[in-house]
């Protein structure tokens, strides 16, 4: 198949639908040309991603946060935030869109990972749109009931106002999806896919069996905790107070990746704290090493942790995405599912590791724990998926 033109959008919200979209992006770029939109935390990393690429030109975008509430969107709020933040998104995204239109003109394809901007540019000129994502499942599944307040309305609105039509729908998720009633009257058709699991996650996992095999035979243990507090939004405690439980337990050790590093607090860590920046290149370290997660409950990091085997303790963010994550997590008894980093929950999540890294690979009956986890990676699932979309362009 001849190279082709793609557009690419990519969130900028955190990290997860960067790291998410790499490998498919690095295989793209391999044969096709590409222009990627990217705004936020992706923008920095994939400039310097792509910094000596031919086939792939970065590109900025400005795409505002539309605020959610029980019922859906709240556009008045949305608006005053966009009023107050001074920046001109309009200006910003049709430079954009005009570079765009100077480099490749239609693209053959358009793929979007919850970034609107690639999608107004396909439907502009009438090109198909691939969408990636994990929110697509509330499209299909039977989500219909409210978790600590949460639900997923308003990410179904987001994605009828940012794509309300696409040539094809593809969720990844860590676990089985229930599906909606079919006499619910839904027409959406989204594929669920198994989370895109980096090649580095993908060779950790042989890395970890071995290492623990060799271990469990020269009767040594490492006794690791990885602690990563997402750049999303504020977490729901201060440093401080996290650093303090985290001293509780001082038979463990705790790698503790921050967005920035508190220079206060730097000099007086905990005997058993070593704190990191958000980027650090000893986090696949301490992950093929460590016996347990404590995050917040984003996508991304539970995947590869539900991947990995490794028992995750969970604190959801208020949104329903992170909220459902940590609760399938929790109620399955792959780790803890909690609303803060405290000493009774964490003194029984490093109690009970063991089981739970158990539970995650196998059900009550000992048989491979298919029916809630979905096994393996979705990386050549997607690609051949967006593959046959290219070659259906190229004849049409």
């Amino acid at each position: 198949m001849k190279s082709k033109k793609i557009l690419y959008g990519v969130c900028g919200i955190g990290m997860g639908h960067t790291y998410r979209q790499l490998p498919l992006l690095d295989e793209l770029a391999k044969d096709n040309r590409i222009v990627l939109f990217v705004y936020g935390e992706s923008k920095a990393f994939y400039e310097e991603h792509f910094r000596h690429s031919e086939n792939v030109t970065v590109l900025t975008v400005s795409v505002p946060f539309y605020v959610g509430n029980a019922n859906g969107l709240d556009f008045a709020e949305t608006a005053k935030r966009i009023a107050a933040s001074g920046i001109d998104h309009e200006a910003i995204n049709l430079a954009a869109m005009e570079r765009t239109q100077e480099l490749i003109g239609k693209p053959d394809l358009v793929i979007s990972d919850y970034e609107p901007i690639s999608a107004q540019y396909a439907y502009a000129h009438g090109t198909p749109l691939v969408t990636i994502d994990q929110q697509s499942k509330y499209l299909v599944g039977d989500y219909v009931q409210a978790i600590a307040g949460q639900t997923c309305l308003d990410e179904v609105a987001r994605l009828r106002l940012f794509f309300p039509a696409a040539a094809l729908r593809l969720a990844c998720s860590f676990f089985t999806v229930p599906r909606r009633n079919s006499k619910s009257g839904t027409s959406e058709k989204v594929i669920i896919c198994p989370p895109i699991i980096k090649p580095a996650i993908v060779a950790m996992k042989k890395r970890r069996h071995q290492t623990k095999q060799d271990k469990s035979k020269s009767g040594t243990r490492t006794r690791s905790i990885l602690v990563y507090i997402s750049s999303q939004r504020d977490f729901v405690q201060s440093y401080e107070e996290v650093l303090t439980v985290l001293s509780t337990a001082p038979e463990y050790h705790f790698h503790v990746f921050v967005k920035e590093l508190p220079q206060h607090l730097l000099a007086g860590l905990p005997r058993n704290v070593t704190l990191r920046r958000h980027g650090d290149t000893r986090f696949l370290d301490v992950l093929a090493e460590c016996q347990g997660i404590i995050t917040t409950a984003g996508h991304t990091l539970v995947s590869e942790a539900m991947y990995l085997g490794i028992p995750a303790y969970l604190i959801p963010l208020a949104v329903y995405e992170q909220q459902i994550n940590a609760h399938v997590v929790g109620d399955n008894n792959f780790g803890v599912c909690a609303e803060t980093i405290n000493e009774p929950q964490l003194t029984a999540f490093l109690w009970q590791l063991e089981s739970f890294a158990a539970n995650i690979v196998n059900d009550k009956k000992g048989k491979n724990n298919k029916r809630v986890l979905v096994p393996g990676s979705g990386e050549k699932k997607i690609l051949a998926y967006i593959r046959a979309a290219l070659a259906k362009a190229d004849s049409a």
